[in-house]
């Protein structure tokens, strides 16, 4: 059953590779499976998972899903294939404009102690506690 579902994206992954290699040469075709490859792994291990769990103390679902599709993009970059590097490419695409978003969508803060901080207006007012000696 799997050999059948595989059968397209091998298909397919066949005709890409043969229209490449006509048009740009065997070369042209090696290179850009060893760039692809090595891009993939300085995303995986730079951008991907790693930076999923920085910040983790303000999580967000654009965050979430930004690191998480590098990596994907990453793994899907690594594959050898002109099929795969085209998905690979997208799913980055879409990654990097969901952490573009949300960093422009929400606000960051100095540290995590001011995230949580309200403002007080009553300055004037002093709350003691008041001990008397005997």
């Amino acid at each position: 059953m799997i050999r059948i579902s595989l059968l397209p994206y091998i298909f397919l992954e066949i005709v890409l590779v043969v229209l490449y290699v006509l048009e740009f040469g065997f070369f042209s075709l090696f290179s850009e499976i060893f760039l692809s490859a090595l891009l993939g792994v300085i995303l995986i291990l730079n951008y991907g998972f790693a930076n999923l769990f920085q910040n983790i103390n303000y999580f967000n679902i654009k965050d979430i899903f930004g690191s998480l599709g590098l990596a994907i993009g990453g793994l899907a970059l690594i594959i050898p294939g002109m099929l795969s590097d085209i998905f690979g490419v997208i799913v980055i695409g879409v990654a990097l404009a969901l952490k573009i978003y949300s960093k422009f969508s929400t606000p960051r803060y100095q540290n995590n102690q001011n995230k949580y901080r309200q403002t007080n207006h009553n300055d004037d007012i002093i709350d003691v506690e008041i001990i008397e000696e005997r």
